[in-house]
């Protein structure tokens, strides 16, 4: 599907702060995984300056980096998708590059149990190595930062009337976008009936 430009300026590597769901769930950095415009979303991970506590499945980046005062740990377990909205308004505090991004998720794909398998002196960062024993004070922690991190992000199903809705809003001067073979019906109904109500009222 043709990408647009609704939010040109979220880009893969950038670090930024997901707004938090009142009642519901906190705020948190994340790194910027990979984007989607057809939807406006983005894939995120989720980042903790609790490196101390980092485990061998997390990446930790050092603040020379960064440029940040402190490390980051980079919970490669804790990578979901969120609105590209609710990141926008928030400036961005760093950027790590696109190829520590895709080392990560590659080596997340090659190794989903145990430590993770980067080239820790190309890409400047460590491997975290906290032991963490099921229970223990890092657990319930880590244990308590996933479920925030699942309140703040979501599945993508993109045979749902979300998804259609979703792809209507962010492609509606696009018209082209919803000429493309895996646009749901749904979204292309949204445009037609908002349209006939633009025709009507003129």
């Amino acid at each position: 599907m043709k990408k647009n430009a609704l939010y040109p300026n979220v880009a893969i590597g950038q670090i930024r702060k997901l707004d938090s769901i009142k009642g519901i769930a906190s705020a948190r950095l994340v790194a910027i995984a990979e984007t989607d415009s057809s939807d406006a979303t983005c894939l995120v991970f989720l980042l903790g300056n609790a490196t101390d506590a980092a485990t061998p499945r997390d990446i930790i980046i050092p603040k020379e980096i960064t440029k940040l005062t402190y490390d980051l740990a980079l919970m490669s377990d804790y990578l979901s998708r969120a609105d590209q909205g609710r990141l926008v308004n928030n400036p961005v505090l760093s950027e790590v590059s696109k190829e520590l991004i895709e080392s990560v998720r590659s080596a997340v794909i090659e190794s989903p149990f145990g430590a993770l398998s980067i080239d820790q002196e190309k890409l400047a960062v460590s491997v975290g190595s906290y032991p963490a024993q099921k229970y223990d004070a890092v657990w319930n922690f880590r244990d308590s930062e996933a479920q925030n991190f699942a309140l703040l992000t979501f599945t993508r199903n993109k045979t749902s009337i979300d998804f259609a809705f979703k792809l209507y809003q962010a492609n509606y001067e696009n018209l082209e976008a919803f000429c493309e073979p895996d646009v749901p019906i749904d979204a292309i109904r949204f445009r037609a009936f908002s349209k006939e109500k633009i025709e009507v009222a003129a």
